[in-house]
């Protein structure tokens, strides 16, 4: 057997101490992480769980514009509709020259239009939502941007909670909240996203409701 000197015993013991203490850190951060990840801001995902039945919001994502204890604000992003821009919107020269989907935002004010545009040189006076994703004004600053549609697009309508009222739907279970991306927002297959969001045994739960193609 070797031995190993009383030194280097010590070495090794003050090491493991470190390690132990590192490790019961990061065992600590990772739920705070996770439940930090689960509360929602700006920039979140809200991912309509089994609960939330019915045509209004029913499989919905929904990308979280505002919150504070004044309400909640979102716009759904799993919703594009086959209805061309002048059939819903009165000032159509405000998107002069857009071919591509408008999207259902929500069921509030849906004679509104609100634009979300992806890029890494926002025009002045956008908002940065997440990631590369601002929320801009339709002017003609978003039309010189629009060089390449696919990174542009158009809601009418939103979601809106009062004071309190989006914490108690998710005390409820209504919503799951996720980091959001500008590949969710702008995802290339939008009417899959919530499928792909969806945990699968909720997924499964939905399809024996009949709220979804089964797998």
């Amino acid at each position: 057997m070797i031995s190993v000197p009383a030194w280097i015993r010590l070495i090794l013991a003050a090491g493991m101490k470190k390690i132990v203490t590192w490790l019961a850190f990061v065992a600590w951060l990772l739920p705070a992480a996770a439940a930090a990840d689960q509360q929602p801001a700006k920039g979140k995902l809200l991912v309509a769980t089994e609960l939330v039945q019915g045509d209004v919001f029913g499989q919905t994502v929904i990308l979280l514009l505002h919150y504070d204890e004044s309400g909640a604000m979102g716009i759904v992003v799993n919703r594009p509709t086959d209805v061309e821009p002048e059939e819903i919107i009165a000032d159509v020269d405000a998107i002069y020259g857009y071919s591509g989907k408008i999207y259902w935002g929500g069921p509030v004010r849906m004679n509104s239009l609100r634009a979300l545009l992806r890029t890494d040189t926002p025009p002045q006076g956008a908002e940065a939502i997440v990631d590369s994703v601002h929320l801009v004004q339709i002017d003609d600053r978003l039309i010189n941007s629009m060089v390449d549609q696919d990174n542009v697009r158009f809601f009418i309508g939103y979601a809106g909670w009062h004071a309190g009222q989006l914490d108690q739907e998710m005390a409820r279970g209504s919503w799951h909240v996720m980091p959001a991306s500008d590949e969710h927002v702008f995802a290339e297959d939008p009417r899959a996203l919530w499928n792909r969001l969806t945990p699968p045994r909720e997924y499964r739960a939905a399809v024996r409701l009949g709220l979804t193609p089964g797998l």
